[in-house]
């Protein structure tokens, strides 16, 4: 088989190269590659995300773009904010509202996409079942990952430069945060510190 896994996390290519030796299809490499990628990176990518996923399998004569986006709560509406509304972050990724309450604590949770994504796809083009995509990644979280110097960047980023909340700050919010991602002396895990995530 002629295959290409392209992802940010070697990790992440290693598990869908895995299922592709296996005989898994595409779609079930790709699935396997964002379970890992969530565990390896997970402020970039993860099962509390959304996103869309394209699919050609010209054999089966199918391409199509699945989409699976976050979903706000029945409650939300576009103008409950605009009192607390600051402005825009100086990137513009995001809109900045008093007491970074759209970033941080539970006024910020959407009802996460990746899942139900991931899920369609593998019953509608996939060939694995769902505990053999989801295998190497929750091995490789009960092991742990090594921290690399660009998520300790990422996690050090004290966002001065755009108005949002920092993401240490993120990181520390809850008990879980703050056992997983932080040493014992309660300053974040350096580059070569290994992350353990159990849960």
């Amino acid at each position: 088989m002629n295959a290409m896994i392209v992802a940010p996390q070697p990790e992440a290519v290693e598990a869908g190269a895995l299922v592709l030796k296996r005989g898994g299809n595409a779609v079930d490499a790709a699935i396997a590659c964002a379970f890992m990628q969530g565990v390896v990176d997970p402020q970039m990518a993860g099962i509390g995300g959304f996103g869309s996923m394209q699919v050609y399998m010209p054999r089966r004569g199918v391409h199509e773009v699945l989409e699976f986006y976050a979903r706000a709560p029945l409650k939300a509406s576009p103008e409950m904010w605009s009192d607390l509304l600051v402005g825009q972050s100086r990137d513009g990724f995001a809109f900045l509202l008093e007491g970074g309450i759209s970033e941080i604590g539970y006024l910020a949770v959407c009802t996460p996409g990746s899942i139900k994504g991931y899920a369609e796809a593998l019953a509608r083009y996939g060939t694995f079942e769902w505990a053999d995509v989801v295998a190497p990644a929750a091995t490789q979280a009960r092991r742990g990952f090594m921290v690399r110097p660009h998520v300790h960047w990422y996690w050090s980023q004290d966002g001065v430069d755009t108005g949002e909340v920092r993401t240490l700050d993120k990181l520390r919010f809850s008990n879980t945060g703050r056992s997983i991602y932080f040493r014992s002396d309660g300053t974040v895990k350096l580059p070569g510190d290994v992350v353990v995530n159990t849960d």
